[in-house]
């Protein structure tokens, strides 16, 4: 397999955060490959795979979550440095290169949220990686992790950054506004030790308020070119849902989410 990994783009962000909209538009590039509903099956099979294409070819971008966490330990979704091992590094780096050569593009792009938890780990593992953060005000996010929790019975959802059963006792609210606000500080420490050319961060609101302009920007700071036709396609239905969290909450939990999250996103530049 001869496919070279070279500067492969990951999104990372916290739950509910936009990175799935980002991904679905991004993975639309004509030089990018991804991991798919088919090619997840057997991922470090390429034999497999292709016996599966020949039946089915209704490929869609997946987050891949048995590939990216078939290292955790279970007890939280993070690994770091330490956790590179050369098997490691070499089982990730294959998969990859099966996706790059079944799909024959020359860069390779996922959307993981634990990876939010992993950044230094892919880092180890693919020292050129680009990485691509996605944050939303974190009470629309906190807003939409609540109701996905509710879709499951109150269970915990999503990325478990270390520390996350703590959040287990606290109220609903409470629990979801810190699970985001965890993620997004995870990933900024992270990127701390990144080069300036290998981290980006891009605010979902942006994103879907100047889509064609936001994508332009990836393009042009990671050496992706877009055709101006195909960034009117791909982002023509693209709106924004920031708005459910003011219209539906009770203004206890609004209330409750700006005294948990107000210094914090006043950092990240948001009016509370």
């Amino acid at each position: 397999m001869h496919r070279t990994v070279k500067n492969p783009i990951f999104i990372v962000g916290a739950p509910r955060g936009g990175t799935g909209i980002f991904y679905r538009t991004m993975a639309n590039h004509p030089d990018l490959a991804w991991i798919s509903n088919i090619t997840k099956k057997f991922p470090s099979s390429l034999f497999l795979t292709r016996i599966i294409m020949l039946f089915r070819n209704d490929h869609r971008p997946t987050e891949a979550n048995n590939v990216w966490q078939k290292f955790t330990s279970g007890k939280d979704e993070s690994l770091g440095r330490d956790d590179v091992t050369p098997a490691v590094r070499q089982f990730f780096h294959k998969i990859v290169r099966i996706n790059l050569r079944l799909f024959n593009k020359p860069r390779f792009l996922n959307k993981c949220p634990g990876n939010s938890v992993r950044v230094e780990f892919l880092k180890e593992i693919f020292p050129d990686a680009r990485f691509i953060h996605l944050i939303r005000d974190g009470r629309a996010a906190s807003y939409s992790i609540m109701r996905s929790r509710l879709k499951h019975s109150g269970a915990y959802w999503s990325v478990k950054p270390p520390g996350w059963q703590d959040l287990m006792q606290r109220p609903l609210v409470e629990a979801c506004a810190l699970q985001w606000k965890m993620v997004v500080e995870h990933v900024m420490q992270s990127a701390r030790g990144l080069p300036g050319d290998q981290y980006l961060e891009i605010k979902y609101e942006d994103f879907v308020a100047r889509p064609s302009d936001i994508l332009k920007t990836v393009g042009v700071k990671y050496n992706l070119n877009w055709e101006e036709k195909l960034l009117q396609t791909v982002t023509a239905n693209i709106d924004n849902r920031n708005f459910k969290w003011q219209e539906n909450m009770s203004d206890e939990n609004r209330n409750r989410l700006n005294f948990l999250l107000g210094d914090f996103l006043m950092q990240l530049g948001y009016e509370v």
